[in-house]
């Protein structure tokens, strides 16, 4: 009796704790997402439609690089929190301190490597633009990768924060980005005239600001996780990177089958294009923003669960969200009825060339994205992630020779990039909901073995 006691009450404290952090995260994210559409529009009004094309291009091409950390925040994140799970405060801090040294070497390791290079890089074909020289692209590319990497170093504070299972916090970090940006486009718009550098430096301190804030006060409030490189430990470096390298090869495989889709269309289209991708994207990623509220504290908590075998409360968080991925199919069905309407109320401009194909193509690719993020966030949360890597690896491939036939020999445009991704991501929709099945059929077997 006294088991299941301890069970139900360990099944409340953990909802009770989610529940708590989903209201404050909805509340932070409905306020970002807001101030994200508004930033959009004021960027719009800075740079015209081929500028803005190239600063998605840019920022798209940035983010790939960091996805090339050797899966060390994802890695620290299973391990502070196993660590945390077992109360080690002590092994936990050291795991803590070692993945801030491993990534502070890492991004130095990639800018020197970046300037290095650089001067044999065509910037002007690889950005295909034709309105700015290759200097003042090879400027523009390395000012915003120093912010990005700085912050990349600084941004592991927001895998603290899913460890000790308190996600609103993450959530108030990219809150607190997006007013500092928003105040910089709109100092940028007052006194200056469009500048892509400005607009690099501005963007690239909004973010370091903001991760490196909230890391000064979360760690003077928390000393007993504050990282010292005096604890860095290499012999811990190797169960972060054993790990690490697992999510290392998922995120390369997730980044050529998400975010080569605005390069792609780049080079086969034009920066328009491009736009009209981005626009119809940010869109529909708000329910893909919503969603990321409610699962990406489970991350962690997933990792918790498993640790301390309640297969109870992960067979009953499967199943609320296999629901409401159901849900997720009529709120999208809207999103394409009120599209047209939507988008110009948003920017405050006239037609962009936006068709109902266009809307049904994205909703299907945010659907799928959603799918694969609840499957995907289990089996990396309890760090079973061969067959996601399998199907991964096998999308990775299609992807792009797929994306170049339906644009290139079907001319399906901006539909033919978006329909590659789809099938790339339904590969683990499809085959991930077995491994869950089993995982939870085995868990249960194992109850009843040492029960």
């Amino acid at each position: 009796m006294k088991y299941f006691e301890d069970r139900k009450s360990r099944l409340h404290v953990r909802s009770l704790n989610f529940l708590k952090q989903l209201k404050r995260s909805f509340l932070y994210k409905v306020l970002s997402v807001g101030l994200s559409f508004i930033l959009v529009r004021f960027l719009l009004k800075y740079l015209d439609v081929e500028d803005y094309g190239l600063w998605a291009v840019v920022l798209s091409f940035l983010h790939w690089i960091v996805f090339f950390d050797l899966g060390i925040a994802n890695g620290v994140k299973n391990k502070l929190s196993e660590a945390l799970s077992m109360g080690d405060e002590r092994l936990a801090r050291k795991y803590l301190s070692t993945g801030y040294f491993a990534l502070l070497g890492f991004s130095v390791v990639i800018y020197l490597l970046v300037y290095v290079c650089s001067d044999l890089i065509p910037w002007e074909s690889v950005l295909n633009s034709d309105k700015y020289g290759r200097d003042y692209l090879e400027t523009l590319v390395l000012i915003v990768l120093f912010f990005t990497l700085a912050n990349f170093v600084l941004s592991l504070i927001n895998t603290v924060f899913h460890a000790v299972q308190k996600a609103s916090l993450a959530v108030l970090n990219q809150f607190s980005f997006q007013v500092m940006a928003l105040l910089v486009v709109v100092l940028l718009i007052t006194f200056t005239n469009s500048d892509l550098h400005l607009l690099a430096l501005g963007y690239g301190m909004s973010m370091v600001l903001a991760n490196l804030g909230l890391s000064l006060w979360f760690y003077w409030k928390n000393n007993f996780l504050r990282p010292s490189f005096k604890l860095y430990d290499k012999e811990l470096l190797r169960p972060i990177l054993s790990l690490g390298l697992r999510f290392f090869f998922l995120q390369t495989t997730m980044m050529v089958i998400l975010m080569t889709d605005r390069f792609i269309l780049l080079q086969l289209t034009s920066p328009e294009e491009v736009t009209r991708y981005d626009v119809i994207y940010r869109f529909f990623n708000l329910l893909l923003v919503l969603h990321t509220l409610i699962n990406a504290p489970l991350w962690a908590i997933y990792t918790e669960a498993y640790e301390k075998k309640d297969f109870v409360w992960i067979e009953k968080t499967m199943r609320n969200l296999t629901g409401l991925s159901g849900v997720y199919i009529l709120v999208l069905g809207a999103m394409v009825l009120s599209g047209d309407i939507a988008i110009r109320i948003w920017l405050g401009k006239g037609d962009l060339g936006l068709t109902t194909g266009n809307y049904l193509f994205m909703a299907l690719l945010i659907w799928f994205s959603i799918v694969h993020s609840i499957l995907a966030y289990f089996t990396n949360g309890i760090s079973k992630t061969n067959l996601q890597l399998a199907t991964s690896l096998i999308g990775a491939i299609i992807n792009i020779p797929l994306s170049i036939l339906f644009v290139n020999t079907f001319s399906m445009g901006l539909n033919g990039v978006i329909l590659a991704t789809i099938i790339s991501l339904s590969l683990f929709c499809f085959t991930g909901p077995f491994q869950v099945i089993q995982v939870i059929r085995s868990m249960k077997v194992q109850s009843k073995s040492t029960s």
